[in-house]
């Protein structure tokens, strides 16, 4: 049995869906209902960035990956892979739990300060 993507016009066998959406998931940027689920994975990218005055270009380069890869992690749009993740987590010299989680930082103000 078949069926054709109407937006790109792709013939997927439907045998293949559960391996291809199996596949898809592991990634953590899956599609539900024709819109893109944002990963559940958190980080501070970003913040570690600011933080050190550092550009999305020159993680990208220390890592090996576009800095447009950079932006779709920090955004959330993106899961990086284990390898990836650990690259990043040596460029800043940090422990995997201090730059991702898979629920959300508390903001630094009341961690430090214990703020509302």
């Amino acid at each position: 049995m078949t069926s054709m993507n109407p937006r790109s016009g792709v013939v997927i066998n439907a045998l293949l869906l559960p391996s291809l959406y199996k596949a898809l998931r592991i990634r953590n940027a899956f599609y539900v209902g024709g819109k893109e689920k944002r990963t559940d994975l958190h980080n501070r990218i970003a913040v570690l960035r600011a933080e050190r005055g550092v550009s999305r270009a020159e993680v990208a380069e220390a890592v090996g990956v576009n800095p447009q890869t950079i932006g779709f992690l920090e955004r959330g749009d993106y899961g990086p892979s284990l390898d990836l993740a650990l690259k990043i987590c040596e460029f800043f010299q940090l422990p995997v739990e201090a730059v991702f989680s898979r629920h959300p930082f508390q903001p630094m103000s009341q961690q430090l300060y214990g703020g509302q």
